[in-house]
């Protein structure tokens, strides 16, 4: 259980007059439909019916509860509010934590963003129900999964972790989720571009949640090559787009729709290239940085093409064993460490 100080330790607040405790969850079903031609692992449509019966996800507005305290007897409201928020609050209330938490609370930026996210968030039922779905699949799937606890909450505009999940608690930021137009996005400065922040709309909360999940149930060695990024970033999106079968693939790549056609018309030369270049099984971080790295094109391969190209063929490689292995459970793919065995196993050679 994380503390009150833990939590404050760990976070950041945009133009920073005060340090806050705060976290966040939620997520949300894209309207896109998800090209049915991929390859998805075979399902029992009445188990996954059965498991969605069986869901009932209540997503936890911290944000909301907390804002809502009684300013006049905030230890006493923090108190009463510790059985539900036990994760952000922890056992004890330190007079410390309470003067932060009014800081906090009095503080201009957090009053805009908070007003904002009522706008958008009024309320989650649609993304409790999209959960839902998504947490069928998954133990359908994981049998031995644990639903996690959700959470939503605002951070501050801590970019660096809209999501966060910690073994069975998923928490969701938000203010970073206020469309890629929200002028307050445009002010944090050159570490977050428009590649970066036009994903903080809605309709990415559901694959950032399921990304961020995925590190809990796949497997890997510690990555010595660029083979190894590309699997590790590949079964992370495989993962998400397993559990979200009708969130389009841009939303899980992070891409517009221009720059993932450029990837599907050159998956080709896309793939001769790293395996002509010997960059397959390269140990340069420079070569991982090229191909995993953030950024707004892929440098070898020109402006038009997408960032983290090898993240995307890791994806392919992936979509590529299920398909050649229709029989075998995604758990054995998530759980399989060897990456060269993967990609054996995937017969993975795309055509021009």
């Amino acid at each position: 259980m994380l503390s009150l100080q833990d939590m404050i330790d760990g976070m950041k607040i945009f133009q920073n007059k005060y340090i806050i405790v705060v976290l966040i969850i939620i997520s949300f079903c894209a309207c896109h439909r998800k090209d049915k031609s991929k390859p998805q692992p075979k399902v029992d449509e009445v188990v996954v019916k059965q498991n969605i019966e069986q869901m009932h996800v209540h997503i936890h507005r911290y944000d909301v509860d907390l804002w809502n305290i009684n300013r006049d007897s905030i230890l006493q409201s923090l108190q009463n509010m510790q059985s539900e928020y036990a994760f952000f609050l922890g056992d004890s209330i330190r007079p410390e934590g309470v003067q932060q938490i009014k800081n906090y609370l009095n503080d201009p930026i957090i009053k805009k963003l908070y007003k904002e996210v009522q706008n958008v968030y009024a309320d989650c039922n649609f993304l409790e129900q999209a959960f839902d779905s998504a947490f069928a699949l998954l133990q359908y799937h994981f049998p031995n999964a644990v639903i996690p606890q959700i959470y939503t909450a605002i951070t501050g505009l801590y970019y660096e972790m809209p999501i966060m999940f910690y073994d069975t608690t998923l928490v969701i930021a938000l203010d970073l989720y206020l469309g890629s137009n929200y002028k307050m996005y445009k002010q944090l400065g050159p570490a977050v571009p428009q590649y970066v922040y036009h994903r903080f709309s809605k309709e990415y909360i559901l694959s950032d949640c399921f990304k961020e999940m995925a590190f809990k149930y796949i497997e890997y060695n510690q990555a010595t090559s660029v083979l190894d990024e590309m699997l590790i970033e590949g079964k992370r999106m495989m993962f998400a787009s397993v559990m979200l079968p009708n969130v389009h693939d841009t939303l899980i790549y992070g891409v517009s729709r221009s720059k993932l056609q450029w990837a599907v018309d050159n998956e080709a030369d896309i793939w001769s290239y790293i395996v002509n270049q010997d960059l397959l099984y390269s140990k340069n971080k420079s070569d991982v940085r090229t191909l995993i790295g953030e950024a707004p094109f892929t440098a070898c391969f020109g402006n038009q093409s997408p960032g983290r190209i090898g993240a995307w063929i890791g994806w392919n490689i992936c979509r590529a064993w299920v398909k050649n292995n229709p029989d075998k459970p995604i758990r054995e793919l998530m759980q399989e460490k060897n990456s060269q065995k993967i990609l054996k196993e995937s017969k993975y050679k795309p055509q021009k």
